[in-house]
């Protein structure tokens, strides 16, 4: 079954950027006022079960003074450590500690942390202006000021903040990693950071987010509907909707990446269809590797393709970090 563009097309599928005039300046005044916010972390040790590793949920404070929550995790080694900075998929939460073991044992010190408002332990604070859908595509999506993700965004640069801080930890060796939500949440952040060693972004989001909508009204069980229905609701709105969204699109951000990226993609995704990754995937310009995982299947509630990918992230772990 294709789902999508055969794969000699999407090698080639190459989308016109959507940038607004001011895109650059949007970003380094969000940048500027992140810089000037105190992070005020607060870090609790955790009587864990496992006493191979050291465990710790953090607070700090996220753009605009949200109050983000993660696991801050070390193995018993002498560090400094390499790190990996770990953001969660839509609607889900930083997991459990069992998740990260192997990561700890291999070496690696983790940071995952709770995206705003979402299932875990982390706060939003702000008010979005309507109008809205069920979710967090559209709080905001009027403004790019106000627009949710410029908070979550910023909120995963000043987990790097956190991180360059600890002594234990060589921030010269920094992977962001993620999938879906969290994949794009990746992308973006090596976007905005220049930190970033190396990103892993698994079958990511946000990525070209006018096919999403195209792609929406062919796949009924997309995520994206949440796009979709608001844009039909205020069909006289949607160029201002996409608008907002231009600023947030990787498809936009990516050219700033400069660390070594992975992306993976399943052709049979049917959440974050292929043609939206390779749209960003092609447009990067350093050094980059694409899993193409061609028969795997990719659904609400029946994501075969996350599972196996695992064993294939800790080897590019151990070989490029």
């Amino acid at each position: 079954m294709l789902v999508d563009m055969p794969l000699e097309d999407l090698r080639k599928y190459k989308p016109d950027q959507t940038k607004e005039n001011d895109f650059d300046k949007f970003w380094e005044n969000t940048k500027n006022i992140s810089r000037n916010e105190p992070l005020n972390e607060e870090i609790n040790k955790i009587d864990y079960i496992i006493k191979q590793i050291d465990a710790y949920k953090v607070y700090y404070d996220g753009f605009g003074g949200a109050r983000i929550c993660g696991y801050y995790l070390l193995p018993k080694t002498r560090g400094p450590y390499p790190v990996i900075l770990n953001m969660h998929e839509y609607g889900k939460h930083k997991a459990d500690i069992p998740f990260y073991l192997d990561w700890l044992i291999a070496g690696f010190a983790v940071f995952s942390i709770d995206i705003r408002d979402q299932m875990g332990e982390s706060n939003d604070n702000k008010f979005y202006q309507s109008p809205s859908y069920a979710g967090y595509l559209t709080k905001g999506i009027v403004s790019k000021e106000d627009y949710y993700y410029r908070g979550v965004y910023m909120d995963c640069v000043r987990a790097i903040d956190f991180l360059s801080e600890r002594n234990e930890i060589d921030i010269n060796r920094l992977c962001v990693t993620g999938q879906g939500q969290g994949g794009g949440l990746a992308l973006a952040a090596s976007a905005l950071d220049d930190r970033v060693k190396l990103v892993i972004s698994r079958f990511p989001s946000f990525c070209n987010f006018r096919r999403y909508v195209e792609w929406a009204e062919q796949a009924s069980s997309i995520t994206f509907f949440e796009l979709t229905e608001v844009i039909k609701r205020y069909p006289e709105k949607a160029e201002e909707f996409f608008k907002t969204l231009s600023y947030f699109d990787n498809l936009n951000l990516c050219s700033w990446i400069k660390a070594r990226t992975v992306m993976s993609v399943a052709m049979k995704d049917m959440l974050n269809p292929p043609s939206t990754i390779f749209a960003v995937y092609n447009r990067i310009d350093g050094q980059k590797h694409i899993e193409i995982m061609p028969y795997y299947v990719r659904m609400l509630e029946y994501n075969e393709a996350d599972i196996d990918f695992g064993e294939k992230q800790l080897e590019y772990l151990v070989k490029y970090l």
